[in-house]
């Protein structure tokens, strides 16, 4: 990079609707740069004492559109994310957003099984005692932390569902949005990322002294080993999406309804492949 400087693109979310393939996609375009470390979390708030310069040298100056995604930054609902647009507005007040959203149901599915494959029973007990899973999905109320501070019209809504559908028409969507040139060529954008299963084995088996002997000597077998579908079933049956029953999805349903209806009058999106 020949300079530094801020950013005028973040990616705020939400978590588990594809925010790490998008963050690649916007990368394929030549007038864009996204951080190479995706997650930076600046505007968290135990990121308080990093310094502005070494936020800034995550971004290249040459580029017209400068990014991030950081997907802690739409969870209002959390204290130590609470303050995040209030703190993005102070630093970068005309920068524009992008807000990644999918089937709530699905993304709640998918939030238990990163979960189980990425963070301790602690971590997991905190996340139900906050309704972390429910309330990440709560896009309408996760927006309004946003738009206290924000216009709408900096904040592009995109559907995941766009992302596996049609793809090319999606990304020209969102670079018409960034004010950078259309691309023609669906093949840029033939590949997803951080795909669920790409990792299974929970901390407590990653930390132990035999996973960690093991790998050492194999890394390659131990990895496929515990990728292998009957081992995965018998043991780690927890990194699958949860199956859920009729009345858990009726009760989910009924709790996200409202924000759903909210959301599509904010968007004037229909969001048709949604099951509420």
């Amino acid at each position: 990079m020949t300079q530094t400087c801020l950013p005028n693109l973040i990616t705020i979310g939400a978590m588990k609707c594809g925010t790490s393939s998008l963050h690649e996609y916007l990368n394929r375009h030549p007038d864009i740069h996204m951080s190479v470390e995706k997650e930076i979390n600046y505007f968290v708030g135990h990121n308080s004492d990093r310094s502005l310069d070494w936020y800034k040298a995550h971004f290249d100056g040459t580029k017209a559109v400068r990014g991030e995604s950081s997907q802690n930054y739409s969870k209002a609902h959390l204290e130590i994310y609470r303050d995040a647009p209030k703190r993005i507005h102070a630093l970068v007040p005309d920068l524009r957003m992008i807000y990644l959203v999918r089937d709530p149901i699905e993304r709640y599915r998918s939030h238990i099984a990163e979960n189980y494959i990425g963070e301790t029973d602690e971590m997991k007990a905190l996340s139900q005692v906050s309704d972390n899973y429910v309330q990440t999905g709560l896009y309408h109320y996760q927006l309004q932390a946003f738009l206290q501070y924000f216009p709408l019209e900096q904040i592009l809504v995109v559907d995941s569902d766009g992302l596996q559908t049609d793809r090319l028409t999606t990304m020209n969507r969102i670079f018409k949005f960034l004010g950078v040139d259309q691309v023609n060529d669906p093949e840029i954008f033939d590949f997803q990322a951080n795909l669920n299963g790409e990792d299974v084995l929970p901390p407590r088996v990653r930390g132990s002294l035999a996973y960690r002997a093991a790998h050492r000597i194999a890394p390659g077998p131990v990895q496929w080993l515990g990728k292998h579908p009957v081992i995965r079933k018998a043991f780690f049956s927890g990194s699958y999406k949860a199956t859920l029953e009729q009345e858990e999805r009726d009760r989910l349903a009924e709790r996200f309804a409202p924000d759903v209806a909210a959301l599509r009058r904010l968007t004037g999106q229909t969001f048709d492949g949604w099951q509420i």
